[in-house]
């Protein structure tokens, strides 16, 4: 099997993942959620503006700060928002790992390390 058809492989094996599966179910039910656009439409343009202060040179206030952040508490705690961003770090924590296990594949390094770390590999800070 040539590493182009093993690629393949991985990518099909991807596809029909849980966590993928988990992340495309969430990502459904907020685009179906009126509440949960109007949240993260309001908290995208609210951080367009500032990043766009910021690159004019502008500092945000505190009153700014703190606006973002009230922002994103209100994202965390809208259950849907919630539920697709859970979702979503799981599915980039399976695509870490796979890096992670290619990645020491390439350098001969060891298998992969545990959740809790090992002292043994470079990839633990």
């Amino acid at each position: 099997m040539s590493i182009l058809e093993k690629a393949f492989e991985l990518g099909q094996e991807i596809a029909t993942s849980k966590e993928l599966s988990a992340m495309k179910e969430a990502e459904q039910e907020l685009m179906r959620d009126a509440i949960a656009q109007k949240i993260i439409q309001d908290f995208n343009e609210k951080q367009k503006n500032f990043m766009t202060m910021q690159q004019q040179g502008l500092e945000l206030t505190e009153s700014q700060k703190t606006e973002v952040k009230d922002m994103e508490q209100s994202m965390l705690e809208h259950p849907v928002i919630y539920k697709f961003f859970e979702a979503q770090q799981g599915f980039e924590k399976v695509l870490e790992e796979i890096n992670n296990i290619i990645s020491q594949a390439i350098s001969g390094g060891q298998s992969s390390c545990s959740d809790d770390c090992c002292s043994g590999c470079s990839s633990c800070g």
